[in-house]
């Protein structure tokens, strides 16, 4: 029941169009081709413009560094060398043969070891033809692109249209006047090089992730009538533009909905219009609703502002996501211009020092975690059900917030996170980097303000990180920042987060806690208000060699001592030292990634870049409660055995966690011991592998449910069993078996109950276990290499022959454009192969 209602949750957020709209909103994705040039020999007589002698003697690293070059200097000749690219580039290719492509797309699909050598950095062209639509000249048309890696220059039928710098935030191709009737073609020109005046701006080889490439992220063409809504990106209008939602004045009696509506007027006549606001609670179904009548001139622009006004309303929070749906309608003359449905939430954010964080007047800590946005083999290209499963694994692991590392992630997150109580922080584009060049600060104001226009109606975001994350510029540069970010969203619901390291003088909402301590001690430069741990669990345990980056072939006692790490500063946090002072902790970080400073993937997760768990995943699952409903995730009774039961010569401890109040350990039908959780003392940090108090049976004081750690086990060939009680009731209950000789492959896929889709971009993880007889995974397997194949509707788009880690091989399948059924088999010498079929819908 669960598996299906997921699928419906997340088939009801992403209609491609809103049915009986005068807005049609057409989903751009579709019938692209692509050439990617790897080298100047396959332009035959083409040149790299970046690396001529010309542009870089007087526009390179060395010189930025030397000189601040006025901003007009820089955009003109990243323009400039756009066009002198494409004049010498799409004659030498565009009668090669290109490649047919749906986005998101990578320009190329890489591998998941050693990415930092191997990805590519450079210019790929996309192309593809369209239709105007017939009564185009009465319209108002335009093209969003959700994201692009990360300088794009965009030609329509041979005319240069625009020019976008930013991998990360939104940008518009304005159509009219710049198509025919029938027959159009929009090329598109990406550069992903390295270029510091461009956030996050550190070169590549030095990055702590990647930027990967392509047109990653979706693409819409909008149709509407000359009088319309206008679009926020395009609007560059300060806390307006589009439609901006913002509740205020929030109760469990009351809520004000102000809404500002941005409508434009694009015919040469004065137009009378009624901006109509309908706001419909999808709980209740209770409709409310306002309208007002303007007058808009030709040519001109109106910002509309409305109020309605909600009783009793049904608050969001991460329990109970509660949503409404917002419908702005223009009308003229009793016809219907343009209009716009979004999803909006109402909740009442406070942060204080002593009372910690509060969401509708109720504390609230903050269990979390960092994500980035990236997957193995595509990069960045991830479908919205990529996006999406991602979140979902996040919320059912037990976290209710997702900072969005380093840089605002796709639309999808958002939106599904709202749906399922995922709160989140929103930081705009920066590691580690700034430039004085007076371009690079603009465009750091300029993300903050986008990204807050793109964002600002979701109730999922509660921090805005508009920091350059571990970056130190002057006091006065974090100052300015915090203040645009307050004027693009004004009022009290609205809470800007950032670093206080090497300042003396912030003016964050939520400043981060600072790296004095290796622990995370609270921040001191705004010592009268509440603080964030927003990292924690990695890089103070060993630094680019900490104890917490381990992968399944590494061993079980490697990923117990990946768990510890995250337990023990998680209590520590949450501990009366810390708290309410740090209002919460978010875990560096859920799923394992990658850093071009590192020469293989950088496992510092408690999932792997495969999506499968490690044992600190089911740690933090184990804190959710066994009685609490929590929406969207699996709550309930549960115990996992973090051991895999494999031969000891000696006595060991078996860790175990669970939300039960007391368990019972059997070795093959035997009661070994029954025990309530650990409730020793706090210690200090100890190493598992070597003889630390890591397992000790404290350190867990301040957990909501702490783990159960049995001593002195003696390995028996056979079966562990384990039975958690609740009030004296068996509540849950798990087997697992010493693995015996690998007979099977097993082949089990990772769609999270959101089915795979048939849009040329969706892919899942297909994983294949081998096993024994009774179904026991090899654990200790890091050998064997398993094959494997596919044939249907569906294409295999990681290296098809793969080693196991842990007993587990894994590939990536991604679906075509038509649905239907694909099966992927795999084989591997003496064991009994096997097949699985995928269904891969229609969107």
């Amino acid at each position: 029941m669960k598996r299906f209602f997921i699928t419906i949750l997340y088939l009801a957020i992403f209609h491609v169009a809103y049915a009986q709209s005068a807005r049609q909103v057409i989903k751009f994705n579709y019938n692209w081709e692509m050439y990617r040039i790897d080298s100047a020999h396959q332009l035959k007589n083409a040149v790299n413009i970046r690396n001529s002698t010309s542009f870089k003697s007087q526009f390179n690293q060395e010189n930025v560094k030397k000189r601040s070059w006025p901003a007009d200097t820089v955009r003109n000749r990243e323009v400039q060398e756009a066009l002198n690219g494409f004049s010498v580039e799409y004659p030498a290719i565009s009668s090669l043969k290109w490649e047919k492509i749906s986005i998101p797309h990578p320009a190329r699909y890489e591998e998941e070891i050693n990415p930092n050598v191997n990805q590519f950095t450079g210019i790929v062209y996309y192309r593809k033809k369209f239709q105007a639509p017939a009564d185009y000249k009465d319209k108002h048309l335009y093209l969003r692109f959700e994201g692009a890696m990360h300088t794009t220059s965009v030609w329509i039928n041979g005319k240069f249209i625009t020019q976008h710098a930013g991998g990360y935030l939104p940008f518009i191709v304005p159509l009219d006047g710049n198509i025919n009737a029938g027959n159009n073609e929009i090329v598109v020109r990406l550069d992903n090089r390295d270029n510091i005046n461009l956030p996050p701006g550190k070169p590549l080889a030095r990055m702590g992730f990647l930027y990967w490439s392509g047109i990653y992220r979706d693409a819409w063409l909008i149709i509407t009538h000359k009088l319309f809504i206008t679009d926020p990106t395009d609007a560059n209008t300060i806390a307006g533009g589009g439609v901006f939602v913002r509740p205020e004045n929030i109760s469990a009696a009351n809520a004000d909905v102000l809404i500002k509506t941005q409508v434009k007027n694009s015919t040469h006549d004065l137009s009378q219009v009624t901006v109509k606001q309908i706001l419909i609670n999808n709980k209740t179904k209770t409709q409310l609703s306002t309208s007002t009548e303007i007058k808009i001139d030709g040519r001109g622009i109106n910002d509309i502002d409305q109020t309605i006004k909600v009783a009793n309303p049904n608050l969001w929070s991460p329990d109970e996501p509660n949503l409404y749906t917002l419908t702005t309608q223009i009308w003229k003359d009793d016809k219907l211009m343009d209009d716009l449905t979004q999803k909006i939430g109402i909740r009442k954010l406070t942060y204080t020092r002593a009372g910690g964080f509060k969401i509708n007047g109720k504390p609230l800590k903050i269990v979390g975690t960092n994500r980035h946005q990236d997957f193995p083999f595509v990069g960045n290209a991830m479908s919205d059900a990529m996006q999406c499963r991602d979140m979902k694994r996040i919320k059912e692991a037990g976290f209710n917030f997702v900072r969005l590392s380093h840089y605002p992630q796709d639309p999808s997150v958002y939106k599904y996170c709202d749906s399922i109580g995922l709160m989140l922080g929103d930081p705009i584009p920066g590691w580690q980097f700034f430039n004085s060049n007076e371009i690079f600060s603009q465009r750091v104001f300029s993300d903050i303000r986008q990204m807050i226009r793109r964002d600002r109606n979701h109730p999922s975001i509660i921090m805005w990180e508009v920091s350059l994350n571990e970056t130190y510029p002057a006091d006065s540069f974090r100052v300015k920042s915090s203040k645009i970010a307050h004027e693009e969203y004004p009022g009290a619901n609205f809470f800007t987060s950032g670093d206080t390291y090497a300042a003396k003088h912030t003016e964050w909402d939520v400043p981060y806690n600072n790296w004095e301590d290796p622990f995370g001690r609270p921040q001191n430069v705004q010592p009268e208000q509440a603080g964030f741990a927003r990292e924690y669990g990695d890089y103070e345990f060993g630094g680019d060699k900490s104890t917490t980056r381990v992968t399944r072939a590494d061993g079980e006692k490697a990923l117990l001592q990946n768990a510890w790490n995250f337990q023990w500063e998680h209590n520590l946090l949450m501990g009366p030292k810390y708290y309410p002072w740090t209002i919460g902790d978010a875990t560096w970080a859920f799923y394992d990634g990658f850093e071009a400073t590192n020469k293989t993937t950088s496992n510092w997760g408690s999932v792997d870049i495969f999506r499968l768990p490690k044992f600190s995943y089911y740690f933090f699952r184990s804190q959710l409660s066994a009685d609490k409903p929590v929406f969207a995730a699996d709550n309930k009774p549960m115990v996992y055995i973090a051991n895999w039961w494999t031969p000891t010569d000696k006595p060991e401890k078996v860790i175990i966690y669970s939300n039960c109040d007391e368990l019972a350990l059997y070795i093959n039908g035997k009661l070994i011991k029954k025990q309530h959780p650990d409730a020793g003392p706090d210690t200090d940090y100890g190493d598992y592998d070597h003889g630390g108090n890591a397992f000790d049976g404290g350190n867990g004081n301040n957990l909501t449910h702490p783990p159960y750690t049995f001593t002195n086990i003696k390995w028996q060939a056979g079966e562990l069993k384990v039975i958690g009680y609740i009030n004296g009731k068996v509540a849950a209950q798990q087997t697992i078996h010493s693995p015996g000789k690998a007979t099977n492959i097993k082949l089990v896929e990772e769609t999270e109950g959101i089915p795979l889709k048939a849009d040329g971009a969706d892919a899942v993880f297909v994983h294949a276990q081998v096993t024994n007889n009774k179904g026991t995974i090899s654990c200790l397997d890091n050998k064997t290499v398993v094959h494997f194949t596919i044939s249907g509707n569906g294409k295999i788009i990681s290296p098809a022959t793969v080693r196991v880690r842990g007993g587990i091989a894994t590939v990536l399948v991604r679906s075509d454009n038509k649905a239907g059924e694909l099966t992927v088999s795999a084989t591997s010498g003496s064991l009994k192969g096997t097949k699985l079929n995928l269904v891969a819908v229609s969107e």
